[in-house]
């Protein structure tokens, strides 16, 4: 019995963004996010109590680290359900956090964030440039003059050069294949994922615009945004063709 159909009304992002999804990336753990966010800290130097935008804040790994840190902090995400885990997650730890279900291409609050930072490939989603470029103009707005901004994003030669068309492995009860593929007409990597418990299936898509480095250095000019920093690793190795993701990092113009 498959409980989901391969096409639907609703775009991907829209549907994927719930509990099959944290199963399926249970391995993206608070270690990880603990290295990110101090990568935040010695590349952009927020001040002590400054008011951080979470953009696509998912599960709340990286927003509750950043609470515990002592920001202010505010994570958007247009996923309910994932909304839910990290308000949890943040009473488990303690800590304060404001958390919103919107669109990241809204903005919440225009120039009332010091950081916005952007983690785990949450860029590219939508079809056109233009409205990716409304996710970067909306980065811009909810920035004050001069905050500094850090995207977490895929690095286009690399998931070429690695693409691996299939797998499956187990995740407790779920029988996971991955199949993906790069569409070259809308520069686009592309991966299915069918999950099977038993007799049920659940299959869900992902689509991320692949963008090169001339092409975001334009779209973030466009946007109003500098880029300062370019690394390849959230260890903060320097970015180069080789370098499995591309971070970026800078303030307003």
């Amino acid at each position: 019995m498959q409980d989901r159909p391969l096409h639907r009304a609703q775009p991907w992002y829209a549907e994927w963004f719930g509990r099959d999804y944290l199963e399926v990336y249970s391995h993206r753990d608070k270690a990880e996010a603990i290295e990110q966010i101090d990568l935040v800290e010695r590349v952009l130097n927020p001040s002590v109590g400054a008011r951080v935008l979470d953009l696509c804040c998912g599960a709340g790994r990286h927003a509750v680290e950043l609470a515990r840190r002592g920001y202010r902090v505010v994570g958007v995400d247009l996923s309910g359900e994932l909304l839910a885990e990290a308000r949890k997650e943040a009473d488990k730890a303690g800590v304060s956090v404001r958390f919103l279900e919107c669109d990241m291409r809204n903005v919440v609050e225009p120039g009332g964030f010091d950081v916005v930072v952007n983690f785990f490939t949450s860029f590219g989603y939508f079809e056109s440039d233009e409205e990716n470029l409304a996710a970067l103009r909306a980065i811009r707005t909810s920035l004050r003059p001069g905050g500094g901004w850090i995207i977490d994003y895929l690095n286009r030669d690399w998931v070429i050069r690695t693409l691996v068309p299939h797998d499956e492995r187990r995740i407790g009860d779920i029988q996971l294949t991955q199949e993906r593929r790069i569409d070259a007409e809308r520069n686009r990597i592309i991966k299915t994922l069918t999950l099977r418990r038993g007799e049920h299936v659940r299959v869900y898509t992902e689509s991320v615009r692949m963008y090169g480095l001339p092409e975001l250095i334009g779209l973030t000019e466009r946007a109003g945004l500098r880029i300062s920093h370019l690394f390849g690793s959230s260890d903060g190795a320097l970015y180069g063709a080789s370098s499995p993701r591309l971070i970026l990092a800078g303030t307003t113009r």
